[in-house]
Parts: structure tokens; sequence; C-alpha cells
């Protein structure tokens, strides 16, 4: 049996047939040397990957449906080929399978041209397009599947009426040359312009292999339609060269981008360190500045390879900085402090660091902008000293304006005590009334030197206090010399009004307002003298009116002239301080004053915070 199955093998071998014989389940168990050179390495018939379409059902076959013949493609070496398929039954449990190559060998099916038997198999009818073309002189076209007459638009009859010059947008004479190429076996692969029945000219890929005939070459070719895949090449093409245009144009942009970015680190005037944060956390010199190798007195090379460390003078406040910049780049990414860096040279300076975290590549890198702030801190200094030199001279002046202010207070109340006593000379009968007025004006004088003590005091007491009452409160202590003057004073408004503050400020103001008016009266000979005192709710402030009929006020110095320390229009007899208190009294109780003119004379408003 086995001699047998060699002997059948051998034949077969010797007309350039593959053969071999398998069991029920398909397995090869005897196969000739060219089965291994279409279908190496095949130990079960026939695995799928070979085939082109459809697979042919040897199963059938091995469980008793008869016999199997097929025309159909496989791919072999690489190569698209046309095969005739036999597989039957041969005897016992053993199967025989043969595989013609009709692409170049098989002679005993193509034996039949001349006659009107198609070569193209049936069940080929609607797969890719598929003609069989005389390679002779004329290129008739002598077969042509279903999908071939769809493809062209002709029909069945009318393609194998034509030549493939009437096809082919070559010229005759290129036509020949090419399929002499296929026909020699020089070349199966090729692209070509058809035309269609309607005209369209469409591009097309053809596979072409030889079939040797009685007296004539034959061309088994398959065709496919390359338009759209031109069309996607083109397209592809122009995408691919607009893509390396503007991969050109952004490695140009980045090439520039680096330089102007290599320039600015190089130009900037601050020291720059870039720092590589590794991945135990070790920070080490990725890159420096040349200031920053000014700065600290090294060369490039030299710097970069220095630990942060070695270049602070003190090593706890290195690590207290280290340990608050940590902080700082996890929360906010950035970090601004001081530091006392030491120079090559042994020189300490101290230096701002403004330090910020990036990414480069997916890897963190820190950015450190340091600037030597040496100078500028000696320079400060310098300048501090001297302030504090100006502060002292300012408080010297202070104090002795405070000292005219306490005289210039305290002149009205020791007048109302002169002219008290001589009332109670003339008017002893008096005695108790005069007694009363009397204690209060010393009682006022005390309060007085109390609050010029506390003026510039920050522990002088604060609370909540009517604005109407301490305006009344004043006027009583002042009421002696006012009538003296042939001056009455009204007040009026609303008591339930209050501010916050030191009350003895607002007095203070009150008092300076009213002796100013009352000194512009008397000065001008202004007959019953008037000053009229009015405090309501402002909204957001008390607000006092203090008007008077003394004439007014000159318009130059208005609004501001008036309020300057030591201006004064009383010539040698007035300090020129009493409004500039007022207006600093004004401000240290959250309000403001301004002056300006009635009809009839001055009007100052006075403002201070409400509760």
């Amino acid at each position: 049996m086995e001699r047998r199955m060699k002997n059948k093998l051998d034949l077969l071998q010797k007309i350039k047939i593959a053969a071999a014989y398998t069991d029920v389940n398909l397995n090869i168990i005897a196969k000739n040397q060219l089965f291994d050179e279409y279908f190496p390495g095949v130990d079960v018939l026939l695995p799928a990957p070979f085939f082109i379409g459809n697979i042919p059902d040897f199963r059938s076959v091995a469980t008793g449906n008869g016999a199997l013949e097929v025309h159909l493609s496989m791919m072999v070496n690489g190569r698209k080929q046309v095969f005739s398929l036999k597989f039957m039954h041969d005897s016992g449990d053993n199967y025989f399978f043969s595989a013609q190559n009709l692409t170049k060998e098989g002679r005993s099916q193509i034996d039949f041209y001349g006659s009107d038997q198609p070569f193209i198999p049936q069940y080929l009818s609607k797969s890719a397009p598929m003609m069989l073309i005389d390679a002779g002189k004329n290129g008739r076209i002598l077969d042509a599947n279903e999908a071939a007459c769809a493809f062209y638009g002709y029909t069945k009859a009318e393609i194998e009426s034509l030549t493939i010059d009437q096809i082919n947008m070559l010229s005759p004479e290129a036509i020949k040359k090419e399929m002499a190429q296929a026909a020699l076996y020089k070349r199966n692969y090729f692209n070509f312009k058809h035309r269609m029945k309607n005209g369209s000219i469409k591009d097309v890929e053809v596979y072409s292999s030889p079939i040797p005939a009685k007296n004539k070459t034959l061309l088994f070719s398959i065709i496919a339609d390359a338009s759209e895949k031109r069309m996607y090449e083109l397209l592809l093409s122009d995408l691919n060269a607009r893509i390396n245009e503007r991969v050109e144009a952004e490695k140009m942009a980045c090439v520039v981008t680096t330089s102007k970015y290599q320039n600015l680190f190089e130009m900037s005037q601050d020291a720059v360190l870039i720092i590589e944060i590794g991945e135990n956390g070790k920070m080490n010199f990725a890159d420096v500045n040349k200031s920053a190798c000014t700065l600290f007195g090294y060369s490039k090379e030299e710097l970069v390879q220095k630990h942060s460390s070695d270049l602070i003078k003190d090593k706890d406040e290195y690590d207290t900085y280290i340990q608050r910049l940590r902080v700082a780049l996890d929360s906010v990414g950035v970090y601004e402090g001081r530091l006392r860096i030491i120079r090559a040279d042994g020189k300490v300076r101290t230096v701002e660091t403004t330090v910020r975290q990036t990414y480069h590549t997916n890897r963190p890198i820190v950015i450190a902008v340091i600037r030597d702030i040496t100078e500028k801190l000696k320079r400060e200094k310098e300048l501090m000293e001297k302030d504090m030199v100006v502060i002292q001279q300012k408080r010297m002046v202070e104090m002795g304006g405070l000292l005219s202010a306490a005289v210039h207070q305290m002149k009205q109340p020791l007048s109302t005590i002169s002219l008290v006593a001589q009332v109670m000379k003339d008017e002893p009968h008096n005695l108790e009334e005069n007694s009363e007025i009397l204690k209060a004006q010393v009682q006022y004088l005390n309060e007085t030197l109390t609050e010029f003590r506390n003026y510039f005091s920050l522990s002088a007491e604060k609370s909540s206090f009517s604005v109407l009452s301490v305006a009344n409160d004043v006027v009583n202590i002042a009421k002696p010399l006012l009538t003296a003057s042939g001056i009455t004073v009204s007040v009026s408004g609303d008591d339930s009004v209050k501010s916050f503050g030191v009350p003895g400020d607002f007095r203070q103001i009150t008092m300076n307002i009213i002796m100013n008016s009352m000194d512009v009266i008397r000065d001008r000979g202004i007959q019953k003298g008037r000053i009229d005192i009015d405090v309501h709710n402002g909204g957001s402030h008390v607000i006092a009116v203090f008007a008077d009929n003394g004439g007014g006020i000159d318009e130059s110095l208005l609004p501001e002239e008036i309020f300057k320390p030591f201006f004064s229009t009383k010539g040698d007899t007035g300090t020129g301080i009493g409004l500039s208190i007022v207006r600093g009294m004004a401000e240290k109780l959250g309000g403001y004053v301004k002056a300006e003119n009635s009809p009839s004379g001055a009007i100052f408003t006075v403002a201070v915070n409400i509760i």
C-alpha cells in the first residue's frame, strides 16, 4: 500500500502536480516534493491562510459525500496563483489530494482552447474582476467573469468581442510590450488606466500570469480598482507634504524660540539656575547663566558641579530655607525668600530668591532666580538711620507745637479766672457763684494738661461719646470769656448720635474752632457776635457744623492753606497750630474737616466716625 502511494506520488511529481494522502481527519500521511514546495509546513490539508475567497469543503468528502474538484486562487510562495484542486476517497481510510498549478503548468486544463468552453470557473463569477486574454498579436479578451462585466459596464458578449487595446489607455505597442513582460514571467503586477464603457477612465492594478496553450500563450488577469486608492495616495502624499512642511516650520520655530530664550537666559541681569530633581529628591544644577557665575565667583563648569548647600553661609539657615521651599512648591508652586550666600572668594552676600517648579519631558525641574541685594540693604540701613534723625527732629517740633497748643488752650481759662477774680472784688455778694466758676476753670485747666499729655499716647482710653454733649461741655467752659466778648453761642442737634474714640480729641476740636471764631469776631470789632453749632447724623459720619458771623476767611486760604501747621492770620500773636490740631484730631477720629464761607462768616464742617 505504501509503495503504491509512493509510486503514484512520484508519477504526479514528474508531471508537476502536487499530491498528498490524508486520513479521515485530513491529516497528511504522505506527500510528494512539489506539495512541500507549494504548501511548506502543512500537516493538515490546506489551512485557511492559503485560500483567497471560500475554503473548499474537504470535510464533506471525508464523511462520504463523493469527490471534490474546484478551480480557485491561492497564495503560494507570496504570489496569487490559480489551481485545479481534486480530493477523493482512495481506499480504506485514505484520501487522495492533488493540486495542479494552472498559472504555470496547467496544460491538461487548457487544451480545450479553440472551443467555447469558459476557463474562469462559475463560482469565481462574483469575486474580483478576472479576464483571460490572448497574448498574441490581437490581444483578444477570451473570457471575463461577471465581476469584470459589471466593473467595465459591458455584457459578457460585448466584452469578449473586444481586444485589450480598446480598454487599456496605453498605445498598442506599449500594450504588446507589457504583455510580453507577463508572458515571459518577468512581471506579474501592472498599473494601468482602463476605459469603461461610459467613457470614464479608472486607475487599475492588474495581476497577470501566463498560461501555455496549444500554439498560443494566454494571460489570466485579475483586476483591482485603484482609482480610490490613487485618490487616497494623492491625498496622503499631499498630507505628508503638508505635515513635513508643518514639522519643518515647527522645528524652525522651536529653534528660534529656544535661541530666543537661551539669549534671555544668558542676558538676564539676575542669576538664573536650572535645577533637576532626581528620583531620590536630590537637586542637581542642570544649567546656570553668566550672571550666576559672576554672583558666585565660579566658572559654569565649576558651578554645575556644586551642591546647593555648598553655596550657603549658614547650614541651619539653609535647612530652614529648604524646608519652607518644599512646602511652598508642593502647595503653590512658587517660593520667595532670602539667603546669605558665600562666594568662591569667601565674601558673604545677601540675596533674594524666587523659585518656581515646572516640568520638562515629564520630569520636575526648578528654576531659581537670584538677585544680590547686599548693596540695597546697605543703602536702606543708611536711609533708615537718616530717617531716625528726621523723625526725632519732627518729634521735637511736634512737642514744641504741643506746648504752644497747651499755652494757647490755657490762655482762655486763665483769662476767665482773671476776669472772675476782678468781678469777685467788685461783687462780694456773688462769692458763691463766682467760686463755682473758678472751680470749673481750674478743673478745665487740669483736664487740658492731662489731655495734652496724652496727645501722642496710644494708651489714651477710647469710648463711645455723645458729640452734642461734648460740644455743650466745651461751650459751658468757654461761656464766661465768650460773654465778656459779647458773643452768644447756641448748640443744637441730636444727642443720641455717638462717635467712638478719645472724647478729649473732640473737645480739643470744639475749643479750637470756638476760640478761633471768637478771636476773629473780637479783632474785627463785630457787635453781637454769634457762633452756632449743629450736630446731626450724616449717614457715614457724625457731622458737627460750626458757623460764625465773623466775616469769613480770605479765599486765597481755602480750601487747604488755612489748615497748614504754623500758618496764622494773627501775626505775631498767633501760633499757627490751632486749625492744624483740629485736622489731626478729626482724622484721628476717622473723619475730616473742611472750611468754607457763608454770606456772614466762616463755616467749619467736622466729620467723625459714627456708631
